[in-house]
């Protein structure tokens, strides 16, 4: 007797050039379709973790204008412009190390309100030293604290250093980007002898080299 053979079904192949090793077909030249172009974000962003040591101990307010007078490019010998327009808060982290095992030191930092602001984030972040261990502070304002928002250059305070100790170690993380409907803002403080062109690190507090309590741990400082 005769077995009749059974053919199965099979689905038949795309004709065409295999998409193993090659592009997917549809278009022409070989490429995907698609509608239009991607869109872009044409700006300058940046994303920064800065270092700042004090040199004099006591409490500091950083305004957003000092956070964007910290990276400055020079236009001329004694005038410096801020890179960028806007700034964000990511986080602040602080160490200090006691003189002595029995000299306990205490770090704070504060997301405090701003004006305008009706509560601001209002968290305040402190450790002390145990022997010879520093005390040491990582703080993030709120997502909903005006530190962590975009802001334009002013006198609006992004945190405090309410408890900073002398030699104490703080880093700012940051983010950074411009405004094509801004136009640039100069630092505050003037510079000195600058070479035209060139980018420089200022101070935590937007002081001059000669007069900040928190110097720039980079090369080029004004």
């Amino acid at each position: 007797m005769m077995k009749t053979r059974n053919r199965a079904t099979q689905k038949s192949k795309p004709r065409g050039r295999s998409s193993r090793g090659g592009a997917p077909q549809g278009a022409p030249g070989g490429g995907e379709a698609f509608s239009h172009p991607p869109q872009i974000r044409p700006q300058l962003k940046h994303r920064q973790r800065m270092r700042f040591v004090c040199i004099t101990a006591g409490t500091q307010q950083v305004s957003f204008a000092n956070l964007l007078d910290s990276m400055l490019v020079a236009t001329a010998a004694v005038q410096g412009y801020q890179v960028f327009d806007t700034v964000r808060v990511e986080f602040v982290e602080m160490w200090a190390c006691p003189a002595a095992s029995n000299s306990p030191l205490t770090v704070s930092v504060e997301f405090s309100a701003t004006a305008g602001i009706a509560a601001g984030d209002g968290g305040v972040y402190s450790d002390t030293s145990v022997g010879v261990t520093p005390a040491h502070v990582f703080a993030k304002p709120d997502p909903r604290a005006n530190a962590s928002l975009w802001n334009a250059s002013g006198t609006g305070i992004a945190f405090t250093l309410a408890n900073c100790p002398i030699n104490a170690i703080v880093d700012v993380g940051v983010s950074f980007r411009n405004n094509d409907a801004a136009g640039p803002s100069a630092v505050s403080q003037a510079l000195v002898a600058a070479q035209v062109g060139q980018f420089y690190y200022r101070g935590l507090d937007g002081q001059a080299v000669a007069a900040t309590k928190f110097p720039a741990q980079a090369v080029l400082t004004q």
